[in-house]
């Protein structure tokens, strides 16, 4: 559409508004202004992130430097590196490898029935025994025998047997374990995977049962190929059930490890919160965490974790409601919606001092009512009423945000009625928090809370059926990762309880606080912050001791299931032929020492970084 004045018009598809050159390129203008007006900023922003990428960079190799220095924990990282590639690269270093169930949940092992207990390097691994019909009135017997392996499981879940070609004859015997001539049976002379039988030997009618004749064959998968020949197969022998123990050995890397890391980075989560909150606030919140602490350090960490497996004996999946998943996402959404609403909607520097006694103790009523009203919504299941209302997600969603509206509202309530806090310049300051020239001040862990909160709640509110399922297989392994979770955290609290008394009482932490820095910037961006060198040590040794009590409850039957390629299993079943094969037990014992050596040097080695006396 043209005008008079050579301009032309448009309708905004959106808004269905006749827009004209002018205003359109007026608006271009105003954000092209606004995007440069913000370049100063995003160049600071830049400026900060490069300067503490070089400071990072700089602190590394300097703990670098005096890691180094110590023998110890070089031959520490050594083990803890070696010990990890293992783990990854099983599948390639391994020469026998564990099938999946038929349910795709465990690794299992099928029993193979090569020769058994047999000492590293015996020549025996590349033996087999077969079993040959001989009755002639037999609908199975054949004069000419194809050389098959015993039953394998293949990708596909499914039994098969694979063609064998055999080198020589090595012994036959009869049903009842005698030696018989080894000339009554010889291998084709144009095909070595056909075992071809003498007349002599099915005419023989005290042999009707059959025999069983052992042949060296050609077995060239079970070889490494990074050792000479002679060394290159059953580096490690083989166990009762004639598997290969060099290949058990490398799997249970990954399962103790998986153990060690997921139990050490869950407590340290879980005992950081607990101590924070403990040391910044104090008081009957602190007197109460430490006295449920001592609790658990009354009873020896092992026998708490036996009964924690015992009592979990019936549980196979860890499930929650839906309603009791979403809480958390909830809370933290509620915790920064009242954060911005406290922060950036009042005026926090003009707030007036409440000199009254009567406002003061209305004041308290948040601290003293909360935990009232939470403990009766749950008990009455109001909140999972009013939830699962509809099973929908769109419900879900809108009940979820609901809750987070009423903490706003509160909060909005409460600054304003209780506080008298003032609301001017709130427009300014709330269009100044949604500063989009500037995207690297977003670059922030608050950030990344948020989202993922997001992502949770949106992800919780479309289970089905109501429950959210944690964990679908909860094997053994997985209860004896929850039952070391559930007896380790209090260490940590109570670890992280001191740290925070320390630091809290610094010259910073006050100033922060003086300038009305709310508690959780206080707490994550001032006192951990300067707290985490005694929580990172503590963490490097608690992997190791948490596979040593992981591969404990595995000997003593409460860990994992017979068969299993975990290092503690492996040690109690070999632990009966120990007499007779001690190497059943040596490797998977050496394995442990190893590992767990490895992160005690290591941890040792990242004490002598954080020590504030080696930094001069």
């Amino acid at each position: 559409m043209s005008r008079g004045d050579g301009k032309s018009d448009r309708i905004d598809p959106i808004t269905g508004i006749k827009v004209s050159e002018n205003d359109q390129q007026e608006s271009t203008t105003i954000q092209t202004g606004a995007w440069e007006r913000g370049r100063e900023d995003r160049k600071e922003s830049q400026r900060r992130i490069l300067l503490a990428i070089i400071q990072s960079g700089s602190d590394l190799r300097r703990s670098w430097k005096i890691y180094r220095r110590s023998l110890l924990a070089m031959l520490g990282l050594f083990m803890v590196v070696s010990v990890t590639l293992i783990s990854v690269f099983a599948d390639h270093i391994a020469v026998e490898h564990p099938y999946r169930n038929l349910q795709d949940t465990e690794d299992l092992w099928s029993i193979d029935y090569e020769p058994r207990r047999l000492a590293p390097f015996d020549e025996g691994c590349d033996w087999h025994e077969q079993k040959i019909i001989t009755n002639t009135r037999s609908a199975l017997f054949s004069e000419e025998v194809v050389a098959e392996s015993d039953d394998k499981v293949g990708d596909d879940n499914r039994y098969y047997r694979k063609t064998l070609s055999a080198i020589k004859i090595i012994k036959i015997e009869d049903s009842k374990g005698y030696d018989l001539n080894s000339s009554l049976l010889y291998i084709h002379p144009d095909n070595s995977s056909i075992l071809v039988l003498t007349q002599e030997l099915y005419d023989n009618s005290s042999l009707n049962l059959g025999v069983w004749v052992t042949y060296e064959f050609d077995n060239s998968d079970m070889h490494h190929w990074w050792l000479p020949d002679g060394y290159d197969v059953c580096i490690f022998g083989t166990t009762d059930t004639g598997q290969d123990l060099f290949s058990k050995v490398l799997y249970g890397s990954r399962v103790s490890l998986k153990i060690g890391f997921t139990v050490a980075v869950l407590t340290v989560t879980i005992g950081t919160i607990v101590g924070s909150i403990s040391g910044y606030y104090g008081g009957r919140t602190d007197e109460v965490i430490m006295r449920i602490c001592d609790i658990f350090f009354a009873v020896p960490g092992l026998i708490l974790a036996m009964a924690f497996v015992a009592a979990m004996g019936s549980v196979t999946s860890l499930t929650i409601p839906v309603w009791l998943g979403v809480i958390l996402p909830i809370l933290l959404l509620a915790s920064f919606f009242r954060s911005y609403i406290t922060n950036t909607v009042f005026d926090d520097v003009r707030v007036q001092e409440l000199k009254s006694r009567t406002m003061n103790i209305a004041i308290g009523y948040r601290y003293w009512l909360t935990l009232p009203i939470l403990v009766i919504i749950l008990y009455f299941q109001l909140w999972s009423s009013f939830f699962e209302q509809f099973d929908s997600r769109a419900w879900r969603i809108i009940a979820s945000l609901s809750i987070i509206i009423v903490v706003g509202v509160i909060t909005f309530a409460d600054r304003k009625f209780i506080e008298d806090s003032k609301l001017d310049g709130a427009t300014n300051r709330i269009s100044n928090s949604f500063d989009w020239t500037n995207p690297w001040r977003y670059l922030t862990m608050r950030t990344i809370v948020v989202s993922a909160a997001i992502v949770l709640l949106f992800r919780f509110s479309g289970a089905d059926g109501g429950e959210i399922t944690l964990i679908k297989d909860f094997d053994r392994l997985w209860k004896i990762q929850a039952a070391l979770i559930f007896t380790g955290w209090p260490g940590y609290a109570r670890l992280i309880r001191g740290q925070v008394l320390y630091v809290k009482e610094m010259n910073f932490v006050e100033a922060a606080r003086s300038v009305g820095a709310p508690s959780g910037r206080i707490m994550f961006r001032h006192i951990l912050p300067n707290a985490w060198a005694p929580l990172l040590v503590a963490f490097t040794l608690d992997i190791g001791g948490t596979i040593l009590s992981a591969s404990g409850l595995s000997f003593i039957g409460l860990g994992a299931k017979s068969g299993t390629a975990e290092w503690g299993i492996l040690v109690s079943e070999s632990r009966r032929y120990f007499l007779n094969d001690p190497h059943l037990m040596l490797y998977p014992g050496l394995a442990i020492a190893v590992t767990v050596l490895g992160f005690n040097l290591l941890g040792d080695g990242i004490r002598d970084v954080v020590d504030p006396k080696n930094r001069r």
